[in-house]
């Protein structure tokens, strides 16, 4: 139910809501602080090498739910995690910061925020069951912090919206692809 509902506030912003938004004030100086974002995944992802046990204790073990499996053990999957958060925030602040620094990135290289915003969209799915986990099983977050569950419910409720921003983000690399395979 949780998964469905962080699913349905996802579609909703990144659908209906963006599409209201979008052109307003609020929404250009909003997304002006998405690159914020890279600081904030990059900073995460060094944090699961500082904080590997903190991580590890809302990873939720197999059998979790009756059904969650991972072929990985927890430290694996806060290692791998950390890599991906690590890369994805400093793929989109190159993406972000270079225009602002003047710098012309290499055709090439293609849309440097929409992939790491399309990658960091991915890794933020493949996470959210770590911070169900903490909910629903009083986990607390790294530093041995006490994470009452208000505050695992908002963690939750934001999630919809890191996953709304970096759908939005994501969109020249979601085009680039079904072009490339036909679908438009």
């Amino acid at each position: 139910a949780i998964s469905l509902a962080i699913g349905a506030g996802t579609a909703l912003l990144a659908g209906p809501v963006f599409d209201a938004l979008r052109g307003t004030t609020f929404f250009g100086w909003w997304r002006s602080s998405w690159p914020l974002l890279g600081i904030i995944y990059l900073a995460a992802g060094v944090a699961h090498f500082t904080e590997l046990e903190g991580f590890e204790n809302i990873t939720p073990p197999n059998g979790t739910w009756g059904f969650w499996w991972t072929p990985f053990s927890p430290r694996v999957n806060v290692l791998w995690t950390g890599v991906v958060e690590i890369f994805g925030g400093a793929w989109m602040l190159l993406g972000f910061g270079a225009p602002l620094l003047g710098v012309s990135l290499p055709a090439a290289l293609g849309p440097v925020t929409s992939d790491a915003a399309l990658t960091l969209f991915l890794l933020t799915v493949a996470v959210t069951p770590a911070n169900i986990y903490a909910l629903t099983h009083g986990a607390n977050f790294p530093l041995n912090i006490e994470t009452p569950p208000t505050a695992h419910a908002v963690r939750l409720a934001l999630q919809s919206v890191l996953l709304a921003i970096f759908w939005e983000l994501a969109q020249p690399t979601l085009l680039d692809a079904k072009m490339n395979l036909g679908l438009l």
